[in-house]
């Protein structure tokens, strides 16, 4: 059986006319923190983080979401734009985060990780990988009222893991309003 949230995010990508999305502001900003290699965009919807960085020669880009449709539309707009990614249809509350292989980036945008997802990734980075996390945060929540149960608390993964060094925190002073975590596997 669908769970609710496939449901609901297939039923948003179905609709037509759908565009190639804009990249997050804040992945522009982290970037420069990434490392070459094999890069993995978790809950990457229709692929706003995926697309920019697949156009980066030093990415081997993967991308990973429960909505097969949402996936579709991404391997679409990359095949629009003669970019090369691949594509995983994954359900984050299930197992298939334990199949995946290693990754020297795994990024995160636009979706609130569960700390125990944040561990069970942290597991899939290379020694030195990097782990992005950017995500909406309370004053996104008070100033515009997107709910607050997806929005980061003040801080809330400062000290998320013993082998994730935290090499950067950014707060968005401007709208949209994110928290920024840039972590390094030791």
């Amino acid at each position: 059986m669908a769970s609710s949230a496939l449901i609901k995010w297939n039923t948003r990508y179905a609709q037509a006319g759908r565009k190639i999305p804009t990249p997050p502001a804040a992945l522009i900003a982290a970037v420069p923190y990434l490392r070459p290699g094999k890069l993995l965009d978790i809950a990457c919807g229709e692929g706003a983080v995926a697309l920019f960085l697949a156009q980066l020669a030093q990415f081997e880009v993967s991308a990973l979401d429960i909505s097969d449709i949402g996936l579709a539309n991404l391997e679409q707009f990359a095949k629009d734009k003669n970019l090369h990614l691949s594509t995983l249809c994954v359900d984050l509350d299930g197992q298939g985060v334990d199949q995946l292989a290693k990754f020297e980036n795994i990024c995160i945008f636009r979706y609130k990780p569960s700390v125990d997802l944040i561990l069970k990734l942290s597991d899939k980075l290379t020694f030195g990988g990097r782990l992005i996390i950017s995500t909406f945060n309370q004053r996104q929540h008070i100033e515009h009222g997107f709910a607050s149960r997806f929005c980061l608390q003040d801080h809330e993964f400062d000290d998320v893991g013993a082998d994730l060094e935290p090499l950067a925190y950014i707060c968005s002073n401007s709208a949209p309003f994110t928290d920024t975590y840039i972590f390094q596997k030791i």
